[in-house]
């Protein structure tokens, strides 16, 4: 729920998507650094070639944010969820591949469901004129960059707690965000109130509890589930959309949400199936 409203707070701001990323990300990490040094130790632990797989999926989570924040100004919100919906096809694959994650029948049809919904909701909207591409292929690019992210994520959650786990990749990833600001000729500070508010909650929903929570839950669960889980991101992201911008809601739009409503159900009744296997 919370990851789902980052379309809906990044319309607060006109910041650029660097700056937003760079922003979300200090302030995330400012806020976990006092709870995650109690647990420095972890990070002693680590061996060399994990130590600098953090700094990897780190500078990957950069790249995401950047890409997805950025696309999403560049296309329309049709054409950013449809690309960025592929991202379940990506994880499992790779979850697949290097991990032996299993791909049943149910995990298949859940992100069918929801890749269908999707499309549906987006259909009508999709534009893919000349101006959009950009858009678009930063959208795609998102996708790819948040599966190797996560999959790379699931084999480092197993020797470290959320919080330092979190903190770290946080706080990696807004080193790059925040020295591209003066590259780019972009402000540090200079911002609106409007802007800075759109940075605290971006830090606050989709950041500490939305990707901190699907962190968490890399633990328990494969990244190829809750991968797939994000495919309830476009039917929550348009309901608020519809509250607070008055965004119409057609019937094709209601028709996606009901597949992506279903797809969620065949999810979790395969894992409720897993659990008891």
């Amino acid at each position: 729920m919370a990851a789902s409203q980052s379309g809906n707070i990044v319309r607060i701001g006109d910041a650029s998507g660097v700056a937003i990323a760079a922003w979300r990300l200090v302030l995330a990490t400012a806020v976990l650094a006092p709870f995650a040094w109690r647990q420095r130790h972890e990070l002693r632990t680590l061996s060399r070639r994990d130590a600098a797989l953090v700094v990897v999926v780190g500078l990957i989570l950069a790249a995401h944010f950047v890409a997805f924040i950025s696309g999403v100004q560049r296309t329309t919100v049709a054409n950013a969820m449809l690309f960025f919906a592929i991202n379940p096809l990506f994880t499992a694959l790779a979850g697949w591949w290097f991990f032996r994650e299993r791909v049943g029948p149910r995990l298949l049809v859940s992100i069918g469901l929801g890749l269908a919904g999707v499309a549906v909701m987006g259909g009508a909207d999709l534009a893919l004129s000349g101006d959009h591409l950009t858009g678009d292929a930063l959208a795609l690019l998102s996708a790819l960059l948040f599966s190797v992210y996560f999959t790379l994520g699931k084999h480092l959650r197993r020797g470290l707690s959320n919080t330092v786990y979190v903190t770290a990749i946080y706080g990696v990833a807004a080193v790059p965000c925040l020295l591209a600001l003066p590259l780019l000729g972009l402000p540090l500070l200079a911002y609106s109130p409007r802007n800075w508010a759109c940075f605290a909650m971006m830090a606050a929903i989709p950041t500490l509890l939305g990707h901190s929570g699907m962190n968490h839950a890399l633990r328990r669960i494969d990244a190829s589930r809750v991968s797939t889980a994000t495919l309830v991101e476009p039917l929550l992201g348009g309901l608020v959309a519809f509250w607070i911008w008055s965004e119409e809601m057609s019937l094709a739009t209601a028709g996606g949400y009901a597949l992506i409503a279903a797809s969620v159900l065949v999810l979790l009744s395969d894992r409720k199936r897993a659990s008891a296997g």
